[in-house]
């Protein structure tokens, strides 16, 4: 591994990194704007894929036979005049089985006649009789139940979360800026939802509950640094809230690398091995979402609840003032620093340039210079007497050299 390579390594988890996540929020406003400007639209558009809970239909369970496909089995049901709304392999080894999904059928369809015609071509496609063709009726409002049960349960988690972050960081600002990424993070999954088309289920609404409370936790880490780190800053002006709010993000940006990555190697491994690689769709629904959603926590924890708690901040004047106050004391400092002698001789000498990177080094080299030269509780005096001298009761110091013989 090369030297600097090494280095960023070590830098990033001291949580010594400078990456300035605050100073450029503008930039990540705008492309947090793009993406769910997209997500809209593709909701508006294209809208969901909702799966027989939500919909209604007819689901078909066969069992797996050796020189079976399941698209041999799903061209079967749809050349009975059938729409197949989903396929998909259940289950695994020898209790492997084929579900086919239809959409409900028409008052003249839904007949006896119908559905025996829709079990035999299954039974003739998958080799198996037609006793084995597993048939039931889906309605769907019982998709419509868990939707509103969801919806509850969205509703009072969000409160709860609210007055939680509210006491804990003492302030409404807080909360607005968590509620705010949370709104974010369901946008973007459920806008890619749409653009993917995956079907939703039951699966998909709980996994979006799910992400709620793992972004919420990788937000309420940052938000606790930030409130560390900005104690006592109204009477401090040697840093911004903008500045503080950013070093903690720098601070725990390897924990929530290491969150997020942990995270999402499962997530990943039911999402592409078990659905992609495997065939096992009803994998999919659950792991898409949760994958979609852990990164977009991960990414709104980071780059927009902390710069969005920043500006909220500022809309306090006492943080404006506060910041006005820093910004007028290093400007006092540079021009102090800038009509000393040094700096002078190095504007006479051509060299501007290494005269202003000075400049800025040199207040902080003031500071340390200064803290290390202050004097410690208890410390004594730099300066002593000499060896051997002593003071007489005028307080004065009569020195003769040590080992030196008194005169008679």
């Amino acid at each position: 591994m090369p030297a600097a390579t090494g280095s960023v390594y070590r830098r990033l988890y001291r949580g010594e990194t400078n990456i300035d996540f605050v100073g450029q929020r503008k930039k990540w406003y705008l492309a947090s704007g793009i993406l769910i400007a997209i997500c809209v639209l593709a909701m508006v558009f294209r809208g969901f894929l909702f799966g027989i809970e939500f919909s209604g239909g007819d689901q078909y369970q066969i069992p797996v036979k050796p020189g079976t496909t399941l698209a041999q089995v799903r061209a079967s049901v749809e050349s009975t005049g059938v729409a197949v709304s989903s396929a998909q392999i259940a289950g695994t080894g020898s209790g492997q089985s084929y579900v086919i999904r239809t959409e409900r059928l028409s008052d003249q369809q839904a007949d006896l006649k119908q559905v025996a015609k829709v079990r035999a071509a299954l039974s003739t496609s998958a080799h198996v009789a037609p006793n084995d063709v597993n048939e039931q009726e889906v309605s769907s409002s019982w998709g419509g139940e868990v939707t509103q049960q969801a919806i509850i349960a969205l509703v009072v988690f969000l409160v709860v979360v609210s007055i939680f972050m509210a006491f804990r960081f003492r302030d409404a600002k807080a909360a607005g800026a968590a509620l705010l990424a949370l709104f974010h993070d369901l946008l973007l999954t459920a806008g890619v939802y749409s653009i993917v088309h995956f079907e939703v289920t039951p699966g998909t609404v709980v996994g979006l509950l799910t992400i709620l409370g793992y972004s919420l936790y990788d937000t309420v880490v940052v938000f606790d640094k930030v409130d560390e780190n900005t104690r006592g800053l109204l009477g401090s002006t040697r840093h911004t809230y903008a500045e503080a709010a950013n070093l903690a993000v720098n601070q725990t940006l390897m924990r929530s690398i290491n969150t997020s990555l942990i995270g999402l190697l499962p997530v990943a491994g039911l999402l592409f091995v078990g659905a992609g690689l495997l065939g096992v769709g009803t994998l999919q629904d659950l792991a898409l979402v949760l994958f979609v959603g852990m990164i977009t926590g991960a990414y709104s924890s980071l780059f927009l609840a902390t710069p969005w708690l920043v500006d909220f901040k500022l809309f306090d004047p006492r943080y404006r003032n506060q910041a006005q106050r820093v910004l007028t004391k290093r400007t006092a400092d540079a021009a102090r620093a800038a009509a000393k002698p040094g700096a002078r001789v190095a504007a006479a000498t051509g060299s501007e340039d290494e005269a202003a990177a000075d400049d800025d080094d040199l207040q902080p080299r003031v500071d340390e210079l200064a803290t290390s030269a202050a004097p410690r509780v208890g410390a004594k005096p730099a300066g002593g007497r000499p060896t051997g001298a002593k003071r007489t009761p005028a307080g004065r110091a009569t020195g003769r050299p040590a080992g030196g013989k008194r005169r008679h």
